[in-house]
């Protein structure tokens, strides 16, 4: 699919390139529904783009050099945040800096210990960064978030990959507050003109 190294690339192209060739899909006739519920005729599938090393590589560079200093554990909602925070926390091993990763299920789980976060112990009172995948409207994100401080960790940082520029990050920013940055790495519009560019003259 790539003919240049993408080891010495620039990891954000990389991962853009990536998500433009395999994630991205736009047809007009069409209406994807989101997870928001929102009809659209683009579609964004991350997981599809993560599956590929080279690109879950890139975002896990990314994301790593973003993280503050004082985050101790990083994940987010099930499943989408999950590659991102294995990822993550397999890139910091051996750091000065390791971070734990944890998952966030949607339900509590109804055997052993019922718990909503798996991977850090409630008890923990853990300073973590919240990922998602795709943010629109920003509910699945605020949903993570919501359950880390009810388990009584601090959220010091969001960060996903993509944004839908659908209003979701600004929503995230008012639930958390100013001393928290949420940020994304790429932009759907960025996606979508790299698709494009793909395309074949005339077509």
């Amino acid at each position: 699919m790539r003919t240049q190294d993408s080891r010495t690339a620039d990891p954000r192209e990389v991962l853009l390139d990536l998500l433009a060739r395999v994630a991205y899909t736009y047809s007009p006739e069409q209406r994807f529904r989101l997870a928001s519920g929102e009809l659209s005729s683009e579609y964004i599938d991350c997981k599809s783009a993560l599956s590929h090393p080279e690109a879950l590589r890139a975002a896990t560079t990314l994301l790593l050099e973003r993280l503050r200093p004082e985050v101790q554990a990083v994940g987010g909602l099930t499943m989408g945040a999950d590659p991102l925070a294995i990822g993550v926390s397999l890139a910091s091993a051996g750091t000065a800096a390791p971070r734990r990763w944890f998952s966030v299920r949607k339900e509590s789980k109804d055997h052993g210990r019922k718990r909503l976060i798996e991977g850090i112990p409630a008890d923990s009172r853990m300073r973590v960064a919240v990922f998602d995948d795709v943010v629109t409207t920003g509910g699945s994100t605020l949903d993570a978030i919501a359950k880390c401080r009810d388990a009584g960790h601090a959220v010091v940082q969001v960060l996903a990959i993509v944004d839908r520029e659908s209003g979701g990050l600004d929503t995230i920013r008012e639930r958390v507050g100013p001393s928290v940055p949420v940020e994304a790495l790429l932009r759907l519009s960025e996606v979508h003109a790299a698709a494009q560019a793909l395309r074949p003259a005339g077509g």
